[in-house]
């Protein structure tokens, strides 16, 4: 959970909003509180999309019919507005980890407890089923790992098995690696597809990896149509069930109750169902919602004007008069966001020591990793400075031995012409030396997951965990398109003489997309980045950047 933002909506329909969840491609999720006292998730749709009629239409629909899945392990819709300026949908709120966080975290899970998340989300599809909806994103961060068993929430880009479905415009519709061969394919999607992503999950959380890998996007479509899931990491006991989920053939796979008889009796019910350091973690998570959920009514943080942070006095005389009840907590959420709005010189002074103790990014961590790329190019350019050089050097010996002699003007022009010949052999050889610099230069690596950034280059490593950032996105366009990162104490990443950081409106381009290599790699890259960030960023991720 993170603290509201002065941008952020404080009430939606009968919801006092209490905190962010986390942003996904079509809008963000808050945690709220209804009058009475329920405790929901609460998603907001982005304003953009909430001005297609056409997908407002769709929103409305699938909202309907998302009213009727029961069952026991889905996060049921308790309410909705299709209407709304910005439309949003309600549903039950399970304070635990998602299936994705608690693999990152802790590793894959022991085979008892995949066979248990199994008939949980067999049953679970039973259901949506039931209901005539297909699911078609069921992938481990739709999947809440609670007390009581697993709960499948996330119907945003559902679809109803009859009538006429609509299409969202300008929405991926899954997540690569975890849909189906006709979803990849464009043919027809149904039930069958649901299993087919059940199989792939179910592989992620017994080896910690989908069973595709984890490739670029395109590598990944490929895969998935063509290609054999890798189940050689998965327990022996589960890989004939997995290999059957999996076939390219819908109607060669299982149905949800077929899954249910050949799982066998198991119930994820009751604590022991998962291993003790994520039921630790879903505890932690229980505790901070009830204090979440207790907080007085305070409305979030506003910016402080440029004219008010010009004045100290009357700031200081403000927060002398404040009680000291107020400021005997450090910790509070209401000082932690005047920390990211208008930090004062001893806030930043804290916030600097909390990135000290803040925890580090594992590099052995799931998640992608990118490269620049360059060095033939950069071959090829000190091949073509070396080759200038020597016959700039030729040319020079020459124009010195037989052209000017005996001419008048010689004493005049041939100083000029060495000079000019010097001069541009001086360029040549910075340029061939630049570039065989930048030949042997090690590629400036970038690692996205569960923990943060990671930046490395020469054995150097610099970090940014997501506590410490505000908001992160791709910007810029073909070459010049970079991630780009905001801190949340307000300053802006610093370069350093192996890694070179570009100011960006107030936060700064860390990473250089476009050299990645050319226009196709460039736009996977580029693909493969945005879809890791709206699976790790944690809510910082905004993706109406440009």
């Amino acid at each position: 959970m993170q603290p509201l933002l002065a941008s952020d909506p404080t009430r939606v329909g009968d919801y006092r909003l209490l905190a962010r969840l986390g942003r996904g491609a079509m809008g963000g999720v808050y945690l709220g509180r209804s009058r009475g006292g329920r405790v929901v998730a609460v998603k907001v749709i982005r304003a953009d999309l909430a001005e297609d009629p056409e997908f407002r239409e769709r929103f409305r629909r699938e909202a309907d019919a998302a009213h009727a899945v029961g069952g026991f392990w889905t996060a049921a819709v308790v309410n909705a507005d299709p209407d709304a300026e910005q439309p949003w949908l309600a549903t039950e709120y399970v304070p635990g980890p998602t299936l994705h966080q608690a693999v990152a975290d802790h590793g894959p899970l022991p085979e008892a407890t995949v066979r248990s998340l199994g008939a949980g989300l067999a049953e679970a599809l039973v259901a949506i089923h039931k209901a005539e909806l297909v699911h078609r994103d069921l992938k481990p961060a739709n999947v809440l790992l609670g007390p009581d068993g697993p709960r499948v929430i996330d119907f945003g880009i559902s679809r109803a098995m009859t009538g006429h479905s609509l299409t969202a415009t300008g929405i991926f519709l899954g997540t690569p690696g975890f849909f189906s061969p006709e979803q990849t394919l464009g043919g027809e999607v149904g039930p069958a597809s649901d299993v087919f992503s059940l199989g792939a999950v179910l592989v992620f959380a017994a080896t910690g990896c989908g069973p595709f890998g984890e490739e670029s996007t395109a590598a990944l479509l490929y895969k998935v149509a063509h290609a054999e899931p890798e189940l050689e990491k998965a327990p022996e006991g589960l890989r004939p069930l997995l290999a059957e989920c999996l076939h390219k053939d819908p109607a060669a796979r299982p149905t949800p109750a077929q899954m249910l008889d050949r799982i066998g009796e198991t119930s994820p019910q009751g604590s022991g169902w998962l291993p003790q350091p994520i039921t630790a973690v879903i505890a932690q998570h229980a505790t901070e919602l009830q204090r979440t959920a207790q907080a007085p009514d305070t409305p979030p943080p506003q910016p402080v004007p440029a004219a008010a942070q010009a004045a100290p006095k009357p700031v200081t005389q403000a927060y002398t008069q404040a009680p000291p009840a107020a400021d005997a907590p450090p910790a509070a959420p209401a000082p932690a966001m005047r920390d990211k709005i208008a930090p004062s010189p001893p806030q930043k002074r804290q916030t600097q020591a909390h990135e000290q103790r803040a925890p580090r990014v594992r590099r052995d961590g799931p998640g992608p990793e990118f490269r620049t790329r360059g060095r033939v190019a950069a071959a090829m350019w000190t091949a073509t400075f070396a080759l200038l050089l020597v016959a700039v050097t030729y040319l020079a010996d020459s124009v010195d031995i037989p052209f000017y002699r005996g001419s008048l003007t010689s004493s005049l022009t041939k100083p000029d012409q060495l000079a000019v010949f010097r001069l541009g052999a001086l360029l040549l050889l910075f340029g061939a030396v630049w570039s065989f610099c930048r030949m042997l230069a090690p590629s400036l690596r970038l690692k996205v997951n569960n923990d943060g950034i990671l930046v490395r280059r020469m054995g150097l490593t610099r970090e940014f965990t997501w506590g410490e950032v505000s908001r992160v996105g791709v910007v810029g366009r073909g070459k010049s398109s970079s991630l780009a990162v905001w801190l949340a104490d307000g300053s802006a990443p610093r370069s350093r003489p192996w890694h070179r950081v570009r100011s960006y409106h107030g936060g700064g381009r860390i990473y250089p997309i476009g050299a990645t290599g050319g226009f196709i790699s460039r736009r996977q890259e580029g693909r493969r980045l945005r879809t890791a960030l709206e699976q790790y960023a944690r809510g910082s991720y905004d993706s109406r950047m440009l």
